[in-house]
């Protein structure tokens, strides 16, 4: 019975003990955070500007390929079967090569995210993980990369590793 009693005892001190054991989790919205510190924000400038002439250049691409889609709808009740033929050619060759452009574009674009962005990444990966050794974390996780019922407000750290990371990599020549 004595045993009984103390194991019931044991039991009740932990799950009383068990919130303080579990310790503080954090969680970092990374997106954001590399979007939002201010060297983030100077390399999404940097790679807008290298996007930009790139997708100016699909788009022409496409609207020449609607066009000629186009011309074929306009002609096709009035234009001879020759006249369509090479028409339809002409669209079809538009639109690999847009397709192909498309296709090209959208694997540069990752990489040289990945080439503007993946330093700054890693730096508020650090930035967050020092923060957390600092402050008693058990766990920080990066918010989104997993799916989530719940995060309290007072869980998200995203600002605070902002603010952190402005202060320890301060962009020069602002």
């Amino acid at each position: 019975m004595r045993r009984v009693k103390s194991a019931a005892v044991l039991a009740m001190l932990m799950l009383a003990t068990a919130p303080a054991l579990a310790g503080s989790i954090g969680f970092v919205d990374a997106e954001r955070a590399v979007a939002s510190v201010k060297e983030g924000q100077a390399k999404l400038r940097e790679f807008e500007a290298w996007a930009e002439p790139e997708r100016q250049r699909v788009e022409a691409l496409q609207a020449r390929m609607n066009d000629l889609r186009q011309q074929i709808n306009q002609q096709s009740a009035v234009a001879a079967e020759e006249a369509l033929e090479e028409l339809r050619q002409r669209e079809l060759d538009a639109r690999r090569e847009f397709e192909e452009a498309r296709r090209a574009f959208q694997r540069q674009l990752e990489a040289k995210q990945n080439e503007f962005l993946g330093d700054v990444a890693v730096k508020v990966g650090t930035v967050a993980s020092e923060y957390g050794k600092t402050n008693g974390y058990d766990a920080i996780f990066v918010l989104n990369a997993q799916p989530l019922v719940f995060v309290a407000e007072s869980a998200d750290i995203t600002d605070t590793i902002i603010k952190l990371y402005d202060e320890r990599y301060p962009l020069t020549g602002e």
